[in-house]
């Protein structure tokens, strides 16, 4: 669903969207309430150290400029699910509209997964060394190693942030992403995925340097009816330093009885 005239806004120069979010598929439900996407992050502030303008240049801070409760083809749009995955996502979403979420991955401070961890409303700093581009992401500490040009092993296992290639096409970075474990959810309002996603991501800088695109296809042949795509920005914020995380002290998201206990006293 395309945002409407009453829902675009400018942040940063990206549009964004305001306003309520709308149920999942526009039902008439009010328990499949989605949870409203919002502007996070803008330009660097004037004086700010200039981009590297170098396209395969990615080392710095960078900043997503809008969260999406949601991944999909758009803005509150659920990926092409099979029927017995979108009633897997229908319970999650009640649930979580009835103050009781099923606990998931990242509630229990273990890793968020791909491609839920690119969502995050927390800055990204990227490391580059030979044959290795690292993400550094602020949420929980968690990493993504890069191997440039270095396929997996056929013993590679599943893990919690998959096996991550790379490799250059041009001035894009184009990454494929597998060996991922089925243990998180592809995103922060619960959409299920298999061991079978493949995830491809196609990074390139824009805009003198000072953007970061990131379009991301998502092929879950277990989940999904089809492949589908989608496009991220990231900006350039070489004044944001990124934050310690402990997600073990105080964990308010903490699971109870095999519900996610936020808000409760601890």
């Amino acid at each position: 669903m395309m945002a409407t005239a009453a829902q675009a806004q400018t942040f940063g120069g990206v549009p964004q969207i305001s306003g309520p979010a709308p149920t999942l598929n526009n039902s008439s439900d009010k328990g499949l309430a989605l949870t409203p996407s919002f502007p996070v992050s803008g330009q660097a502030p004037a004086g700010s150290k200039p981009p590297n303008p170098d396209p395969r240049e990615l080392d710095g801070v960078w900043y997503i400029d809008t969260y999406h409760y949601m991944l999909g083809p758009d803005t509150y749009t659920p990926g092409p699910l099979k029927p017995e995955f979108l009633a897997v996502l229908e319970r999650r979403i009640r649930a979580k509209n009835a103050g009781s979420p099923e606990p998931d991955a990242s509630t229990q401070c273990l890793p968020h997964g791909m491609p839920r961890v690119m969502e995050s409303p927390y800055p990204i700093e990227i490391v580059q060394t030979p044959g290795q581009i690292t993400f550094l992401h602020e949420v929980a500490h968690n990493v993504r190693r890069i191997y440039l040009d270095r396929p997996p092993t056929q013993s590679q296992p599943a893990s919690w942030m998959g096996y991550s290639e790379g490799h250059w096409d041009g001035g894009a970075l184009v990454v494929t992403t597998t060996h991922l474990n089925d243990r998180t959810f592809l995103d922060d309002e619960g959409e299920p995925k298999s061991t079978k996603l493949r995830i491809t991501e196609r990074i390139r800088k824009i805009d003198g340097g000072r953007t970061l695109e990131v379009v991301t296809t998502i092929d879950d042949p277990v989940v999904m009816e089809h492949p589908y795509d989608y496009r991220r920005i990231y900006h350039w914020r070489p004044d944001v330093r990124p934050q310690e995380y402990v997600c073990e002290e105080n964990n308010r998201n903490a699971p109870r009885d095999g519900v996610t206990a936020a808000g409760t006293e601890r």
